[in-house]
């Protein structure tokens, strides 16, 4: 695997500037969610497939305003609905470790038989910090991020010519803890815990211990940057 490089605090496109320009590039936000990324991506100059499997979530977004040169569909990344060899890249932000790691093979499959010879995928995934110190109180993902990246440095090994991984961080800023836990319950793709999980008081304590005095907590991420996928 090659080797990891840490950039400090910076955003998540200002990384995204370092590694390739989107500008005129036909993209797919992979498990888009809220649109957050779609939005950043459409901002770039990319014209982007915003895919999502979870209905609530696919629902709220068709009732969305538009944004320019996006496109969205209720699909899975398991079975992107585009030709073979017709997309630049393909992003997961904080999407991937929301994916079953038995179907991961078949994700990669999928992310492969669409990429062009030339193109690229981009991975945004959450790294431990003291922001999941709190969240794993009411949500431990960490077999799942842990399954994820493993299976991305498999990819990498296997079936690309090119691998890049950096480190870095934000900061995540809260006015309460209220408004921490409105922010983290009921949302869809989270049916795991429940709203009074998350405003439970050890949650709460945690909260307040770790994000004294101002509720501003460091976000660690991390990044791997694959290029050039091998035919299938």
């Amino acid at each position: 695997m090659t080797d990891v490089h840490d950039l400090g605090l910076i955003t998540n496109v200002e990384v995204l500037k370092r590694f390739v320009s989107v500008e005129g590039r036909f993209v797919i936000d992979a498990g888009c969610g809220g649109l957050t990324w779609t939005r950043h991506l459409s901002d770039q100059g990319a014209r982007v497939l915003a895919i999502d499997p979870d209905p609530v979530q696919a629902e709220l977004n068709r009732a969305a305003d538009p944004i320019p040169n996006v496109e969205f569909e209720e699909a899975g990344a398991e079975q992107i609905p585009l030709d073979r060899c017709s997309v630049d890249g393909v992003f997961f932000s904080y999407s991937l470790h929301h994916i079953p790691a038995r179907i991961h093979p078949r994700v990669f499959e999928e992310v492969r038989r669409v990429l062009k010879p030339e193109g690229f995928l981009y991975v945004i995934e959450p790294a431990d910090c003291p922001i999941n110190e709190v969240m794993k109180l009411f949500h431990n993902e960490d077999r799942e991020r842990a399954a994820a990246w493993k299976s991305l440095e498999q990819l990498a090994d296997d079936s690309f010519r090119s691998a890049q991984v950096v480190t870095y961080h934000g900061y995540s800023q809260y006015d309460s803890f209220d408004d921490f836990a409105g922010q983290f319950s009921n949302r869809s793709f989270n049916s795991l815990y429940t709203e009074a999980e998350v405003r439970s008081p050890e949650v709460q304590e945690a909260f307040e211990r770790l994000g004294h005095p101002d509720y501003r907590f460091k976000s660690s991420k991390r990044v791997m940057y694959l290029q050039h996928p091998a035919p299938l």
